[in-house]
């Protein structure tokens, strides 16, 4: 499903198909290679990428782009591809990870150990915050 917003983006900015391909994997499967292509010439673009998908955003749901990604996560187990980055960063990343985790409670699919790591991110933050609050007043 993710394939859909590689084809708009692709359409848009006229990308050869190995940059297209690479906007159909996950960072950790990107060859040293590929790395280096989407690195020099993928993500500089990233943000002229963003502000189109945002344009195209206001004319369609946001809704229904949250459950086209959200599916496309699901998919792969949790683990969102370099295209559904791109969309998790306009329509709201929370979103989307809400409606991936509530999908794979009702349909009782597995995911990665990593993929809801919304919830794990403010653990940590908490546990940072705290942390440097305690470091902060000690050494007062």
């Amino acid at each position: 499903m993710s394939c859909q917003f590689a084809d708009l983006i692709a359409g848009q900015f006229n990308l050869p198909p190995e940059e297209r391909r690479l906007l159909l994997k996950t960072i950790r499967h990107l060859t040293r290679g590929e790395r280096r292509i989407f690195f020099q010439r993928l993500k500089p673009r990233e943000k002229e990428f963003k502000n189109y998908l945002r344009i195209k955003l206001a004319a369609d749901e946001e809704w229904r782009w949250v459950e086209i990604t959200g599916d496309s996560i699901l998919e792969k187990g949790g683990e969102p591809d370099l295209a559904d980055s791109l969309v998790m960063d306009v329509v709201g990343r929370l979103k989307v990870y809400r409606y991936l985790r509530e999908k794979a409670e009702r349909e009782g699919i597995r995911l990665k150990p990593l993929a809801n790591f919304g919830g794990l991110t403010m653990v940590l933050l908490t546990v940072m915050l705290l942390t440097a609050l305690v470091l902060f007043l000690r050494n007062r």
